[in-house]
């Protein structure tokens, strides 16, 4: 998109060996995206050939290196390359990096981390001395054989409900542990065929229609999570009450079992944890291999697992399907701003960004899927794109006013945040339960409590007197 704008003296630090992000790390059993192939993508990009409804992870990685290459930015990428520290120098208005390969200047820092990234282990006593291997999702040992063993998964969110039915069938035993069940939708996933790719080829209108009715469904999942006014009420009741019916409904047409069905049955509201895409978990559930866990682990044992009520669980293999450090956004690298404050010294026990892009006293840096950038429903490369946009916008009113620095005031970052708080005050995510979203304290550096096509609006263009610039001159003068 920069290139494409006319910026081309860019240059990407990857610290994986390929581009794809998530998708280049996480290769587990049954990974693949749960938002539709069509609004998984870049608009600029539309790919007719996808081979499901719901794209499998080595077909998104495979095409994420394809847009790279054909947009001609794979030689401007430095894989195998982290950046340790960056620190903006006020004399000479530029960002000094540290990396693995060593030092960089830029003219403008664009962090692209994923909040996503970083693996969480559970805290879990003994679980150093298990006998077996272990290893999270995220970090899959595909060199593990796991034909004929007793697997133990802990954690039932999205990667958990991937991986087990992908492994159910090999294993002798799988042991799912679960803390609190989350709801679920069926995915409805099914194959594009010959036909079907020669019609999107053909007629590229029939995918941008695609793509736009996936984006009016999800928007209307937001609708449900987010509406807070008194008239939108009944509706967005009628709509939870909806997703709770067919989530009911998946799971009795799946289990007989009443002592199951009882497990698996979520208390909390709709939407408050992440709502999951599967039409195979609840099989694979039911069947006879399979074990469901529900009593709380007490400890790892060299052996197996031990639960609170004493009894011990033997397994050959421990599974770590338990999510990300998700409030990091830059981890683990050290940025330092004019000041210098460090970027975590700015954000102290909460994260927080102008539109999850920019803060105070950090000149010339954004962020990409920075704070509050991410939903309970919607496609992260949309949100991707609008952060570019905004960036492009930025660099525009740089030249504009033949300046070299631009920074988001601190009054409005402070408006926008007094907005964000209100906002999401109201939300699904703040009705009690507990989710990843939420930290102990009640804060919500995660989600983007309106539409996402608000999102896309606000970050299209730089709002007068949200910016100040520093000309050539040393004049200072604000956006608009």
């Amino acid at each position: 998109m920069l290139h494409r704008a006319g910026y081309d003296d860019v240059t990407v630090f990857e610290r994986g060996e390929r581009v794809g992000g998530v998708w280049n790390h996480n290769t587990y059993p049954g990974a693949a995206c749960d938002v539709p192939s069509h609004l998984y993508e870049f608009s600029f990009a539309p790919n007719p050939r996808w081979s499901r409804r719901y794209a499998p992870q080595a077909e998104i990685q495979e095409y994420l290196e394809d847009v790279a290459r054909r947009h001609g930015v794979l030689e401007r990428i430095r894989t195998g390359t982290e950046v340790t520290h960056a620190r903006w120098d006020e004399q000479r208005e530029r960002w000094l990096l540290q990396t693995s390969a060593g030092p960089h200047e830029a003219d403008v820092l664009i962090t692209a981390c994923g909040q996503l990234s970083v693996p969480k282990a559970p805290a879990i006593p003994g679980i150093d001395g298990f006998g077996g291997p272990v290893f999270h999702t995220a970090q899959w040992r595909h060199d593990v054989e796991l034909a004929g063993k007793r697997v133990a998964v802990i954690g039932t969110g999205c990667s958990a409900i991937q991986a087990v039915p992908a492994i159910q069938p090999i294993v002798a035993q799988v042991d799912v542990y679960q803390r609190s069940p989350g709801w679920t939708i069926p995915k409805m996933d099914f194959p594009y065929r010959g036909p079907t790719q020669r019609l999107f080829e053909r007629f590229p209108l029939a995918q941008r229609i695609d793509r736009m009715a996936i984006l009016a469904f999800m928007e209307l999942g937001v609708l449900a999570m987010t509406g807070r006014r008194r008239l939108f009420r009944p509706f967005r009741r009628a709509l939870l009450g909806g997703f709770r019916a067919v989530g009911r409904r998946q799971i009795e047409k799946a289990i007989q079992d009443p002592e199951l069905r009882a497990k698996v049955t979520p208390r909390d509201e709709v939407g408050c944890k992440r709502i999951m895409l599967t039409d195979d978990w609840y099989p694979t559930l039911a069947k006879p291999n399979v074990e469901l866990v529900t009593e709380p682990i007490a400890e790892v044992t060299a052996g197996g697992v031990r639960l609170a009520d004493g009894s011990e669980r033997p397994a050959d293999v421990l599974v770590l399907a338990t999510g990300f450090n998700s409030h990091g956004f830059v981890a683990p690298m050290e940025i330092v701003g004019a000041g210098p404050r460090t970027l975590a010294e700015e954000w102290g026990q909460v994260p927080h960004a102008y539109l999850g892009m920019s803060v105070p006293g950090f000149p010339n840096m954004f962020l990409l899927y920075g704070p509050n950038t991410n939903g309970g429903t919607g496609s992260v490369i949309y949100t991707i794109e609008a952060g570019v946009n905004h960036v492009i916008a930025a660099l525009g009113e740089l030249e504009r006013a033949d300046a070299r620095r631009i920074e988001v005031t601190r009054q409005a970052t402070e408006a926008f945040d007094r907005e964000l708080r209100a906002a999401l005050a109201g939300t699904v995510w703040h009705a009690g339960c507990t989710n990843w979203y939420v930290d102990e304290n009640g804060n919500d550096p995660s989600q983007w409590p309106w539409l996402w096509s608000t999102y896309r609006r606000r970050t299209a263009r730089i709002q007068p007197g949200a910016y100040e610039l520093s000309t050539s001159a040393g004049d200072r003068v604000r956006t608009g």
